[in-house]
């Protein structure tokens, strides 16, 4: 089985290619672009664009996917319009989704004009402040184990996939299984850790260690509702439960719903495992927020270095 790519420190543009936050499917009017169209102007350098879908898609009620606002403030800012960009920055740093990390020190064109403004020192001390404020609220034992397991499950993973994959990715059984082991523990004692218990980054190493723990199919499906529940309340990431149900469908012998997991064909090439409604599958990806298969497919071609269909 192909793992999907994972990145730990989201900038605007690797954020797309992450997942996203739980969204009901929107029928988009003429006006009207998603997350995606907005990336889209962004990849084209096309600010004033992208700021204007996100603003658009902000003042609907949209989801954005994790790392999507602080898109929404490097487009603003990029566009010129620095009191606008501020204004969401206030707007949005109480909901713990823009990373005060990415917001003092990511290099993008918006974030570093923002930074170079003259309203910056003040924003600044906001951003600490608040960082701090979140911080002290978290299971900070929990959280800084959480991380530091993804990330020797990434370093395993990027090992394997250097390797040339397939049958590379035995290497990682070890720290995968390691990994599964612990976290069941945490979970009889403490629960699914949401972003509440560890914050956002830690809750996605949560995931990815469930979603690696193929060895064990059993506790990838216990796993599940647990995070479908986590996910309707705000506290897990809608795409890391569609991710987890493809990986729990195909365990079961079933049909993936979102069209997340590939497999490795004797050509070399990856391709996609089966998948119900076909037709339907864009659709359903979105409203998870999950970007159409076929940049998906492109996504995983530059990644692994080899063909996709």
């Amino acid at each position: 089985m192909v793992h999907s790519p994972m990145q730990w420190r989201h900038g605007p543009v690797a954020a797309a290619l992450a997942l996203l936050l739980a969204a009901p499917l929107q029928v988009h009017a003429a006006n009207e672009g998603s997350f995606f169209d907005a990336l889209e102007r962004y990849g084209a350098d096309d600010f004033s664009g992208c700021a204007h879908f996100l603003d658009d898609l902000l003042q609907r009620g949209g989801h954005f996917p994790e790392g999507g606002e602080l898109l929404l403030v490097e487009c603003t800012a990029a566009a010129g319009d620095l009191g606008k960009a501020m204004d969401h920055v206030t707007t949005l740093l109480p909901s713990g989704r823009l990373s005060a990390d990415d917001l003092l020190h990511k290099d993008r064109p918006g974030l570093n004009a923002l930074r170079n403004g003259p309203a910056w020192p003040d924003m600044r001390k906001r951003v600490l402040a608040a960082e701090q404020q979140r911080l002290a609220l978290l299971d900070t034992p929990l959280r800084r184990e959480l991380l530091e397991r993804a990330e020797r499950d990434q370093a395993a993973q990027h090992a394997a996939v250097d390797a040339g994959g397939g049958e590379a990715f035995k290497a990682t059984a070890p720290v995968i299984k390691a990994n599964a082991d612990w976290l069941k523990s945490v979970v009889a004692d403490k629960g699914w850790p949401t972003y509440a218990l560890v914050g956002h980054d830690a809750a996605k190493a949560a995931w990815l260690l469930v979603q690696h723990a193929d060895h064990d199919p059993v506790f990838q499906a216990d796993m599940l509702p647990l995070i479908e529940k986590a996910a309707k309340a705000g506290e897990a990431d809608s795409a890391d439960l569609a991710l987890l149900t493809d990986r729990v469908l195909l365990a079961q012998g079933k049909p993936q719903r979102y069209g997340s997991q590939f497999t490795q064909a004797d050509d070399g090439a990856m391709e996609l495992r089966p998948t119900e409604d076909m037709e339907g599958l864009d659709a359903r990806r979105e409203a998870m927020g999950l970007q159409p298969l076929a940049q998906y497919k492109a996504t995983l071609s530059e990644m692994y270095g080899k063909p996709v269909r």
